[in-house]
Protein backbone atom coordinates (compact mmCIF):
# COMPACT_ATOMS: atom_id res chain seq x y z
CA UNK A 1 0.00 0.00 0.00
CA UNK A 2 3.08 2.48 1.04
CA UNK A 3 4.37 1.89 -2.30
CA UNK A 4 1.34 2.91 -4.47
CA UNK A 5 1.09 5.80 -2.77
CA UNK A 6 4.82 6.88 -3.24
CA UNK A 7 4.47 5.72 -7.06
CA UNK A 8 1.45 7.92 -6.86
CA UNK A 9 3.61 10.80 -5.48
CA UNK A 10 6.51 10.50 -8.11
CA UNK A 11 3.79 10.41 -10.67
CA UNK A 12 2.28 13.46 -10.02
CA UNK A 13 5.71 15.36 -9.66
CA UNK A 14 6.54 14.47 -13.07
CA UNK A 15 3.34 15.55 -14.12
CA UNK A 16 3.74 19.32 -12.24
CA UNK A 17 7.25 19.40 -13.97
CA UNK A 18 5.73 18.66 -17.54
CA UNK A 19 2.91 20.95 -16.93
CA UNK A 20 5.47 23.66 -16.07
CA UNK A 21 7.82 22.90 -18.96
CA UNK A 22 4.66 23.56 -21.37
CA UNK A 23 3.37 26.40 -19.72
CA UNK A 24 6.32 28.83 -19.44
CA UNK A 25 6.49 31.98 -20.67
CA UNK A 26 7.91 33.13 -23.68
CA UNK A 27 10.64 35.14 -23.69
CA UNK A 28 10.56 38.74 -24.09
CA UNK A 29 6.69 38.38 -23.61
CA UNK A 30 4.92 40.30 -20.90
CA UNK A 31 2.05 37.61 -20.16
CA UNK A 32 2.52 34.76 -18.72
CA UNK A 33 1.13 31.51 -18.60
CA UNK A 34 -0.03 29.46 -14.94
CA UNK A 35 -1.54 26.18 -14.48
CA UNK A 36 -4.03 25.86 -11.41
CA UNK A 37 -4.49 22.74 -10.48
CA UNK A 38 -8.43 21.47 -9.39
CA UNK A 39 -9.70 22.84 -6.82
CA UNK A 40 -9.38 26.50 -8.19
CA UNK A 41 -5.69 27.14 -5.78
CA UNK A 42 -3.33 28.70 -8.19
CA UNK A 43 -0.14 26.51 -7.84
CA UNK A 44 3.36 27.87 -6.64
CA UNK A 45 5.72 29.38 -9.60
CA UNK A 46 9.12 26.64 -10.21
CA UNK A 47 11.58 29.54 -10.14
CA UNK A 48 14.35 27.26 -10.41
CA UNK A 49 12.89 24.86 -12.79
CA UNK A 50 11.55 27.78 -15.44
CA UNK A 51 15.56 29.54 -15.56
CA UNK A 52 16.87 26.71 -16.55
CA UNK A 53 14.49 26.24 -19.12
CA UNK A 54 14.71 29.93 -20.31
CA UNK A 55 18.33 29.06 -20.80
CA UNK A 56 17.79 26.38 -22.44
CA UNK A 57 15.11 27.64 -24.96
CA UNK A 58 17.35 30.91 -25.42
CA UNK A 59 20.52 28.68 -26.53
CA UNK A 60 18.33 26.39 -29.03
CA UNK A 61 17.16 29.64 -30.33
CA UNK A 62 20.53 31.69 -31.16
CA UNK A 63 21.86 28.03 -31.87
CA UNK A 64 18.97 27.68 -34.50
CA UNK A 65 19.14 31.51 -35.70
CA UNK A 66 23.04 31.14 -36.45
CA UNK A 67 22.56 28.25 -38.24
CA UNK A 68 19.97 29.74 -41.15
CA UNK A 69 21.85 32.89 -41.69
CA UNK A 70 19.69 35.12 -39.45
CA UNK A 71 21.21 38.26 -36.86
CA UNK A 72 20.67 38.76 -33.17
CA UNK A 73 19.88 42.50 -33.54
CA UNK A 74 23.20 43.05 -33.23
CA UNK A 75 25.21 44.64 -36.38
CA UNK A 76 27.67 42.87 -37.92
CA UNK A 77 31.50 44.99 -38.18
CA UNK A 78 32.07 46.72 -41.49
CA UNK A 79 35.04 45.82 -43.59
CA UNK A 80 36.61 47.39 -46.73
CA UNK A 81 37.24 45.33 -49.70
CA UNK A 82 40.56 44.69 -48.82
CA UNK A 83 39.14 42.93 -45.50
CA UNK A 84 40.09 45.47 -42.88
CA UNK A 85 37.60 46.20 -40.25
CA UNK A 86 36.19 49.00 -39.11
CA UNK A 87 36.98 50.81 -42.60
CA UNK A 88 34.03 52.44 -44.28
CA UNK A 89 32.75 50.38 -47.59
CA UNK A 90 32.71 51.99 -50.64
CA UNK A 91 29.18 52.56 -51.56
CA UNK A 92 30.68 52.24 -55.40
CA UNK A 93 32.96 53.51 -58.31
CA UNK A 94 36.99 53.73 -57.77
CA UNK A 95 38.47 53.66 -54.33
CA UNK A 96 40.23 57.26 -53.92
CA UNK A 97 43.99 56.90 -54.10
CA UNK A 98 46.52 58.84 -52.11
CA UNK A 99 48.05 61.49 -53.54
CA UNK A 100 51.62 61.95 -54.56
CA UNK A 101 54.13 64.73 -54.76
CA UNK A 102 55.04 66.31 -57.92
CA UNK A 103 57.97 64.53 -59.35
CA UNK A 104 61.23 67.03 -60.72
CA UNK A 105 62.30 67.11 -63.82
CA UNK A 106 65.61 65.81 -63.85
CA UNK A 107 68.12 68.13 -64.90
CA UNK A 108 69.33 67.92 -68.64
CA UNK A 109 72.47 67.63 -69.60
CA UNK A 110 74.31 70.35 -71.55
CA UNK A 111 74.60 69.27 -75.46
CA UNK A 112 77.82 68.35 -76.79
CA UNK A 113 78.29 70.78 -80.14
CA UNK A 114 80.42 69.30 -82.81
CA UNK A 115 82.25 72.33 -83.95
CA UNK A 116 83.97 71.65 -87.53
CA UNK A 117 86.91 70.36 -88.24
CA UNK A 118 89.86 72.20 -89.35
CA UNK A 119 90.00 73.83 -92.49
CA UNK A 120 91.63 70.93 -94.53
CA UNK A 121 94.20 71.31 -96.58
CA UNK A 122 94.88 74.41 -98.44
CA UNK A 123 91.70 76.32 -99.75
CA UNK A 124 92.03 77.99 -102.86
CA UNK A 125 90.02 81.42 -101.23
CA UNK A 126 89.00 82.38 -97.65
CA UNK A 127 86.05 85.00 -96.68
CA UNK A 128 88.00 87.33 -93.83
CA UNK A 129 86.01 87.65 -90.88
CA UNK A 130 86.26 90.67 -87.77
CA UNK A 131 89.18 91.17 -86.96
CA UNK A 132 90.94 89.17 -89.31
CA UNK A 133 93.36 90.75 -91.68
CA UNK A 134 96.05 88.81 -94.58
CA UNK A 135 98.87 88.61 -92.99
CA UNK A 136 96.98 86.58 -90.03
CA UNK A 137 95.43 84.51 -92.94
CA UNK A 138 99.11 83.91 -94.43
CA UNK A 139 100.05 82.12 -90.86
CA UNK A 140 97.00 80.21 -90.67
CA UNK A 141 97.65 78.22 -94.07
CA UNK A 142 101.05 79.15 -94.35
CA UNK A 143 101.45 81.10 -97.39
CA UNK A 144 103.88 83.68 -98.54
CA UNK A 145 102.15 87.19 -97.67
CA UNK A 146 103.29 89.23 -100.33
CA UNK A 147 102.23 86.46 -102.90
CA UNK A 148 99.07 86.56 -100.85
CA UNK A 149 99.32 90.39 -101.46
CA UNK A 150 100.17 90.74 -105.08
CA UNK A 151 96.79 87.98 -105.88
CA UNK A 152 94.41 90.36 -104.93
CA UNK A 153 95.86 93.62 -106.02
CA UNK A 154 96.29 94.63 -102.07
CA UNK A 155 99.20 96.55 -100.35
CA UNK A 156 100.56 97.08 -96.55
CA UNK A 157 98.56 100.14 -96.38
CA UNK A 158 94.97 98.71 -97.62
CA UNK A 159 91.83 98.57 -95.58
CA UNK A 160 90.46 95.01 -95.41
CA UNK A 161 86.88 94.31 -94.36
CA UNK A 162 85.02 91.15 -92.88
CA UNK A 163 83.16 89.43 -95.69
CA UNK A 164 86.13 90.42 -98.17
CA UNK A 165 87.20 87.56 -100.37
CA UNK A 166 91.23 86.34 -100.93
CA UNK A 167 92.16 84.19 -103.24
CA UNK A 168 94.86 81.86 -101.83
CA UNK A 169 98.19 81.07 -103.04
CA UNK A 170 99.14 77.52 -104.17
CA UNK A 171 102.34 77.85 -105.17
CA UNK A 172 103.86 76.14 -102.05
CA UNK A 173 106.19 78.85 -100.81
CA UNK A 174 105.11 79.07 -96.88
CA UNK A 175 105.83 81.97 -94.24
CA UNK A 176 108.89 83.25 -93.86
CA UNK A 177 109.68 82.77 -90.13
CA UNK A 178 108.19 81.72 -87.26
CA UNK A 179 104.33 81.39 -87.77
CA UNK A 180 103.04 81.71 -84.08
CA UNK A 181 102.93 84.71 -82.48
CA UNK A 182 102.54 83.36 -78.95
CA UNK A 183 103.53 79.79 -77.43
CA UNK A 184 100.46 77.60 -77.01
CA UNK A 185 98.59 75.20 -75.93
CA UNK A 186 97.40 77.96 -73.38
CA UNK A 187 94.53 79.61 -72.08
CA UNK A 188 93.08 82.45 -72.82
CA UNK A 189 90.92 85.62 -70.89
CA UNK A 190 88.47 87.46 -74.06
CA UNK A 191 88.71 90.70 -74.02
CA UNK A 192 86.23 93.36 -74.70
CA UNK A 193 85.20 92.63 -78.88
CA UNK A 194 86.97 89.41 -78.85
CA UNK A 195 86.13 86.89 -81.44
CA UNK A 196 87.46 82.87 -82.33
CA UNK A 197 88.31 84.40 -85.33
CA UNK A 198 90.40 87.31 -83.63
CA UNK A 199 92.06 84.69 -81.35
CA UNK A 200 92.94 82.79 -83.89
CA UNK A 201 95.40 85.62 -85.24
CA UNK A 202 96.72 86.89 -81.80
CA UNK A 203 98.13 83.32 -81.81
CA UNK A 204 99.09 83.12 -85.50
CA UNK A 205 99.06 79.70 -86.73
CA UNK A 206 95.61 78.57 -84.75
CA UNK A 207 92.19 77.70 -86.53
CA UNK A 208 89.54 79.04 -85.04
CA UNK A 209 87.24 76.35 -85.63
CA UNK A 210 89.89 73.72 -83.49
CA UNK A 211 89.42 76.77 -80.79
CA UNK A 212 85.67 76.12 -80.88
CA UNK A 213 86.16 72.31 -80.60
CA UNK A 214 88.42 71.77 -77.49
CA UNK A 215 85.93 74.61 -76.04
CA UNK A 216 82.80 72.95 -76.77
CA UNK A 217 81.34 75.69 -78.22
CA UNK A 218 80.14 77.14 -82.04
CA UNK A 219 82.77 79.13 -83.65
CA UNK A 220 80.64 81.81 -84.03
CA UNK A 221 79.61 82.28 -80.46
CA UNK A 222 79.14 85.71 -78.31
CA UNK A 223 82.22 85.25 -76.04
CA UNK A 224 82.20 86.92 -72.89
CA UNK A 225 84.41 89.22 -71.19
CA UNK A 226 86.83 87.35 -68.87
CA UNK A 227 85.52 83.97 -70.26
CA UNK A 228 88.54 81.59 -69.68
CA UNK A 229 89.48 79.64 -73.45
CA UNK A 230 91.36 76.59 -73.71
CA UNK A 231 93.74 77.39 -77.08
CA UNK A 232 95.30 73.63 -78.51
Amino acid sequence: MKTHRLIALLAAILLIASLAACNRSIPGSKKSVTTTPEGGAAAAPTTGATDVLEQIYLFATQTAMATQGLTTGVPPAQTNPEGTPGAPVSSGGNIPQPSLPPQQPLPTAKPVIAAPPATPGLPSSYTLQKSEFPYCIARRFDVDPGELLRMNGLTSYSVYHSGMVLRIPQSGRGFPGNRALRPHPATYNVRPGDTLFSIACIFGDVDPNMIAYVNNIPVNTRLEVGQLLNIP
